[in-house]
């Protein structure tokens, strides 16, 4: 196992904004590429923004059924450092998720995220690379749609990931379904992501540091008894009783059927029982998931849940290495 030389707890640094006309980098961190017709109204969608799209190789659809994993760890690995350290490269983003970010984290060398910051911006899978990374380096993520979720998104779910993109994080606001399971206010770095994927980052050197962090968690294709057992591992390890705030997006028994109202009910009548002796306010249905619904939200950077269900950003409390030119 390689050691990597990187600061854990480093300052908050947020990467410069990318503009129409910038190169987005395209690269497959994880699993194959199931539907080519996805991915091509994608990059429509990002050209739509006025984006140029460079890929470190061809993209091409998986027929074996069997594949998990889009190319060997080594390759991945070695696709992403080489599209990061292209100068005509200006922001980096998945092409879908999967499985297979977690296998990588030992084969990157974190210091090229803080030395040449740029936005990565991804989700699911990819919370993996995006707590890493934070993690090791300081540098403020995206966690939002992947390519080949892009174009079913929801038209205000595109329109944030473009406004953030471009460095405009004045407002944050959620979705009119957003309830105040338990009230309060907090302040802190967000921790965003997968509750399956975060949970297999516990006692690696790439967990999060969840103390006074604002936890926003969603997850895909887990019944109510497995969110259950992760939210009870989350606490036995002491880690569910340290953030300052806990919101939960959506929940889905498979992709496209989102739990009912029942099987929702017992998700935060769990959490809320979970915290009972921390106290911290607990949000539920913020849009970000697995659905048409996916607003981004910057991974590391500090935000406030306020008293009336509104998430609010401080981009000026993150290091900034300004914005990059044509």
């Amino acid at each position: 196992m390689r050691e990597i030389a990187a600061p854990d707890h480093p300052v908050p640094l947020l990467p410069p904004a990318v503009k129409p006309g910038d190169t987005i980098g395209l690269f497959c961190p994880a699993g194959p590429i199931r539907s080519m017709q996805s991915v091509t109204q994608g990059i429509d969608c990002l050209r739509d923004f006025g984006f140029h799209i460079k890929v470190a190789h061809e993209l091409q659809e998986q027929t074996d059924p069997h594949a998990y994993l889009s190319a060997s760890d080594v390759d991945r690995a070695e696709e992403l450092q080489q599209l990061w350290q292209d100068d005509e490269v200006n922001a980096l983003m998945a092409v879908r998720g999967g499985f297979g970010c977690l296998r990588l984290l030992e084969l990157l060398d974190f210091t090229m995220f803080h030395d040449d910051p740029k936005l990565l911006i991804g989700f699911s899978d990819l919370t993996s690379l995006l707590a890493a990374i934070h993690r090791k380096s300081g540098l403020i993520t995206l966690h939002g749609p992947v390519v080949s979720t892009l174009a079913n998104s929801d038209r205000s779910s595109r329109q944030r990931l473009f406004t953030y993109m471009t460095g405009d994080y004045s407002s944050c606001p959620g979705n009119s379904d957003v309830k105040i399971l338990r009230s309060g206010t907090a302040t802190g770095p967000l921790i965003v992501g997968n509750l399956t994927t975060l949970i297999h980052l516990i006692g690696t050197p790439y967990e999060p540091e969840f103390t006074d962090a604002i936890l926003v968690l969603e997850d895909t294709g887990e019944a109510v008894y497995r969110i259950d057992r992760m939210l009870t591992q989350l606490s036995c390890c002491g880690k569910l009783h340290q953030p300052a705030g806990i919101i939960l997006g959506n929940f889905d028994n498979n992709p496209g059927i989102p739990y009912d109202d029942i099987q929702y009910h017992h998700l935060c009548d769990r959490v809320l029982a979970l915290t009972e002796e921390c106290n911290c306010p607990v949000w539920s249905r913020y849009g970000i998931g697995h659905g048409t619904f996916n607003l981004a939200l910057p991974y590391g950077m500090k935000g406030d849940m306020s008293s009336d269900g509104q998430l609010r950003l401080h981009p000026e409390q993150a290091g900034s290495t300004g914005s990059r030119s044509l």
